[in-house]
């Protein structure tokens, strides 16, 4: 999500509502005059209640925006780190398989197929953390998706 401006686009927005009243009350009203700043005090609360209004639902909307930034950051940084721990632990875990498979095959105890599928396992394994830190929306589903088979 990228950053919006909307306390800015809520002074544009009451800047307009402003002026169109104002247009309103000259040419659809018949005023005689076109007046900016209304001399009736009731028109003028009326205006200026809905123009705070705007404005500051335009912060709420910018702050609830940096809120969800900033939690969207902090989501990404946890995952980062958590994939990055998990490769370490794959990559060292796979290290020590690589080594076991050695000595299996010096000793001659486990026949071609069983290493064939020890080495698809470690390969499965390889591919699915890669899959993982691939991620780029984290949502739960998108996470299940990346390592779970269809």
């Amino acid at each position: 999500m990228k950053r919006i401006n909307f306390t800015f686009k809520a002074i544009i927005v009451s800047v307009m509502y402003w002026l169109m009243d104002s247009s309103f009350h000259r040419f659809i009203y018949g005023e005689d005059d076109f007046e900016f700043i209304p001399s009736e005090v009731d028109e003028l609360w009326m205006r200026t209640v809905i123009i705070v209004l705007l404005v500051c639902f335009g912060i709420y909307a910018d702050h609830h925006t940096k809120s969800m930034l900033k939690k969207e950051k902090e989501k990404r940084i946890v995952f980062n780190a958590t994939v990055s721990s998990t490769q370490h632990i794959l990559n060292n875990l796979l290290n020590q398989m690589v080594y076991f498979k050695m000595k299996a095959e010096k000793s001659n105890l486990f026949d071609n197929e069983t290493i064939e599928l020890y080495e698809q396992s470690m390969k499965e394994g390889k591919e699915l953390v890669e899959k993982l830190s691939s991620v780029k929306e984290l949502t739960e589903e998108k996470i299940k998706k990346s390592v779970y088979p269809e």
